[in-house]
């Protein structure tokens, strides 16, 4: 398991310091494709490293209180065909990977459930068929208060899918320890995770989430989690994000590190 980052650092800096990868960013929440970095912009983040891409990420919603939203799930599959144009350059991991960050669960006094996960499950059919036919995985990055929000949530919509092209990001910052327990959320994906990402999570004492930081500024158990990764998948890259700066980095690095080489 390799460290990367999310974008800021300079990539010949990131390899002196330990970082292999980057996770690199869609245009957020749009149906259009103007404000997407080019093919030849994605290549230049990974100079002079030269890094891995670990992923591209694209953060839409899929789906409003009434289902699927077409003109989404549209844009979701134009960006997983752009992603395949990146194969060569994804370093340990097999196949590119479009990471899907849903948004907020739709939220209204309408609001369909079913038709939300029907509509979930539509645009997630038509993403994974498309990554199916340019070899490109799709991951979904679980997320508390998301439209996925568990890891039973994530594995009762593969079940409806049934495409080896789904697969997970996870993130346990967003899910627990108010979800899935840890360990048994990683068990229980193993075979479906192919990135992970390392931030930390704050909670009230309501229970609700306070915030987040970088590794080791909350709640989450690292060592359980490095462990889980570490003994249940194996994963590429880890990424890092959440952090201010750089001590902030360097400590979320060494943090996981030292679970990492069983230290």
């Amino acid at each position: 398991m390799k460290l990367g980052l999310m974008p800021g650092t300079p990539p010949a800096e990131m390899r002196e310091l330990g970082f292999e990868a980057i996770q690199l960013f869609y245009g957020s929440n749009r149906q259009d494709d103007d404000a997407d970095p080019s093919d030849d912009a994605v290549r230049e983040a990974l100079q002079p490293g030269p890094l891995a891409l670990a992923a591209m990420t694209l953060h839409i919603d899929l789906v409003n209180p009434r289902g699927l939203v077409q003109a989404d799930a549209d844009r979701a599959v134009r960006m997983v065909r752009r992603t395949a144009a990146f194969k060569g350059l994804c370093g340990d991991t097999p196949r590119p990977i479009l990471v899907w960050h849903p948004s907020g669960y739709p939220e209204a006094a309408d609001t369909d459930d079913a038709a939300v996960f029907n509509g979930l499950c539509g645009a997630l059919r038509q993403m994974c068929a498309a990554g199916e036919q340019v070899g490109v995985d799709v991951a979904v990055e679980m997320t508390r208060n998301g439209s996925v929000g568990s890891a039973e949530g994530f594995l009762r919509i593969k079940d409806k899918v049934g495409s080896p092209a789904l697969r997970v990001c996870l993130d346990a910052a967003n899910i627990a320890p108010d979800r899935t327990p840890l360990v048994r959320c990683v068990r229980m994906l193993a075979d479906d995770i192919v990135i992970a990402h390392g931030k930390d999570s704050h909670f009230n004492p309501d229970g609700t989430v306070a915030g987040y930081g970088p590794a080791g500024s909350g709640k989450l158990d690292y060592e359980a989690y490095i462990g889980a990764l570490k003994t249940y998948c194996n994963v590429p890259y880890f990424i890092l994000e959440y952090y201010k700066g750089r001590d902030d980095m360097l400590r979320a690095r060494d943090i996981v590190l030292k679970y990492a080489d069983g230290h």
